[in-house]
């Protein structure tokens, strides 16, 4: 079973990271999209990811693996090889740092050698959607900017595909930027665990969804069943664009899967693949009815809803 804690969430929204210990305690995902696992083991089940730039509080380690904790507080195992990790002094220093940008692009995009390169053998990296690099903007040549990864590699990418992370983590809500967040990554296999654009789960296309707004949201379906304003499900007619809607067992109430709503009774959902379907029942493309719902906007800084401005771990509050 995934790990989650409230209280541990609550305190890493409101504090600091605590002070350096034997285990490294910091860390910047260094891969694209790295796999979090239950076990510190490649056999164990994937139970979430992160992508490239990500912090992580290092809680323990065995062997080649790191036990990490998440922004939004999930707690899984990590290998070491897809950590860069950092003193605390460095991560005060990166986020302090103002030349920090975040892949905005909704498709992957890469990094390469040169401000020219272009060929296979000249990649350096790709970069996936929410992914966070240092740049020095004065670096800006042929359309490509010169970044730092975590753990030091640099490269050239374009410089369209980049936005400066102060004006990321600060956006207003922004439902049809969030929807067609979604949209882009229709036909995306679904993979139980994943959270990036390479592969996803139900909860993950949620989550990625409303980070390229700039909004952490919990990891899973039924923890972020838990946050918002709650919706009945036979008001769905009065459902604003950007609300999640959430299925489940309904005789228990049991939620195991999550879809984010659209307009006239469709929702966009990972199911098999990211795809479109509908809550009417008289549509052709109805699935299920959903046990309730629940609406992010207006509602972020409360519990499991966090702009990333306001996330102590991506800037010196």
């Amino acid at each position: 079973m995934k790990k989650f804690a409230t209280a541990i969430i609550l305190s890493a929204m409101a504090t600091a990271m605590p002070a350096a210990a034997e285990t490294p305690a910091y860390g910047l995902i260094s891969i694209p999209a790295a796999s979090m696992r239950t076990e510190g083991r490649h056999a164990a089940e994937m139970s979430t990811q992160a992508v490239m730039g990500t912090p992580i509080e290092i809680i323990d380690q065995n062997g080649e693996w790191y036990n990490a904790r998440t922004p939004e507080g999930y707690e899984a195992w990590i290998p070491v090889s897809s950590v860069a990790v950092k003193t605390a002094d460095e991560m005060h220093r990166w986020r302090d740092n103002d030349n920090r940008y975040v892949v905005t692009d909704l498709w992957q995009t890469r990094a390469y050698t040169t401000p020219k390169a272009s060929g296979p053998r000249d990649v350096v990296t790709d970069l996936v959607l929410g992914a966070i690099v240092c740049a020095d903007p004065a670096t800006v040549s042929d359309g490509r900017i010169e970044i730092t990864l975590p753990d030091g590699r640099r490269g050239w990418a374009d410089s369209s595909s980049l936005t400066p992370i102060a004006d990321w983590a600060d956006q207003p809500f922004d439902a049809e930027k969030i929807l067609s967040t979604a949209y882009s990554m229709e036909g995306t296999p679904y993979l139980w665990g994943g959270t990036s654009v390479k592969a996803i789960d139900c909860s993950g296309l949620v989550k990625v969804s409303y980070l390229n707004n700039g909004i952490i949201l919990l990891r899973d379906a039924s923890q972020q069943a838990r946050t918002g304003l709650r919706l009945e499900a036979e008001a769905w007619r009065d459902y604003q664009p950007g609300d999640l809607m959430f299925f489940g067992n309904a005789s228990t109430g049991k939620v195991t899967h999550v879809a984010i709503y659209d307009h006239n009774g469709r929702y966009v959902h990972s199911s098999g693949r990211v795809k479109r379907n509908s809550v009417d029942p008289e549509s052709p493309d109805y699935l299920y009815s959903p046990l309730h719902s629940v609406r992010i906007n207006g509602h972020e800084g409360t519990e499991g809803i966090t702009r990333v401005i306001n996330h102590p771990w991506y800037f010196n509050l």
